[in-house]
């Protein structure tokens, strides 16, 4: 199951709010014989958004098929990480949070990390987890899983998987055994076909890849450029920030939330400060 850990209670903005999960009741026990009067029932439509998504050319009423539908229309998306005091107090990093914004800095998806004290203390930014994205309606639009794989051993290939509720497999990014620059590959769950290509700067090192904090990845497939990512200092934020700009108008919303995915891991590999 995707949602085994609950989302942690979040508050990024008054664009968003995430409430704790109720935790699940314990299952009934019958003692006696029971019989089954009904069938199960399909699962309930989704919530359509509660108000108009802005766009770079107007605004529109958006419900949402699935819950990346959001990004189809959207020439970038940037994601910003919100930080907590606890950190600083604590030799214990506590679990991430990341709002992904529109160009016009509406709130599209609340990002909350669920991993385990231990696995942060010990493994730092190598450390296995998943990663809830929530839209405003509250609902879990995408699900990122990472396996445990520590950025400084090259031998052990990192990846990321990409899935939509209620526990479908939308695609995967996974690293590729290069040694001059980093290279990720996109693969589609559906076709079991690679369709992009992430390549990082050009000599940036030998096993490791200790890329500066201001650094440029390009996403391209059949040799023409599709989106890029980059990860810069703004100075109207006072903070780093990942920023994905989607150059084919043409990509499907499905393939902008396989290169959502594919940001979130590299943001882990080679941005976070530990490992």
């Amino acid at each position: 199951m995707l949602q085994n850990n609950a989302v942690r209670t979040l508050q990024y903005d008054s664009e968003i709010r995430v409430a704790q999960q109720p935790s699940p009741s314990e299952p009934r026990v019958y003692d006696s014989h029971i019989s089954i009067t009904s069938q199960p029932r399909p699962e309930a439509p989704r919530i359509p958004l509660p108000v108009p998504i802005p766009t770079v050319t107007g605004s529109r009423t958006l419900i949402p098929l699935s819950g990346y539908d959001c990004l189809a229309d959207l020439p970038s998306v940037h994601i910003e990480q919100t930080f907590e005091l606890n950190d600083a107090l604590t030799g214990v990093s506590s679990e991430n949070r990341y709002v992904v914004r529109s160009p016009l800095g509406d709130a599209i998806f609340a990002a909350s990390e669920s991993s385990t004290e231990k696995d942060r203390l010990v493994w730092g930014a190598g450390r296995p987890f998943q990663m809830h994205l929530l839209d405003k309606t509250h609902q879990e639009a995408l699900v990122f899983r990472k396996k445990l794989a520590l950025g400084s051993l090259c031998c052990q290939a990192k990846s990321l998987e990409i899935w939509i509720p209620p526990g479908n497999l939308l695609g995967k990014v996974v690293q590729s055994p290069t040694f001059m620059q980093p290279e990720f590959f996109i693969e589609d769950e559906s076709t079991r076909q690679l369709v992009f290509c992430v390549e990082g700067p050009v000599g940036s090192g030998l096993c490791c890849f200790c890329l500066p904090k201001d650094c440029y990845f390009k996403i391209h497939s059949g040799g023409n450029m599709r989106a890029s990512i980059d990860h810069k200092w703004m100075a109207s934020k006072s903070q780093y920030t990942t920023n994905i700009y989607f150059t084919d108008a043409k990509l499907t919303a499905k393939e902008r939330a396989l290169i959502l995915g594919s940001a979130f891991l590299l943001e882990y590999l080679f941005f976070q400060t530990r490992f």
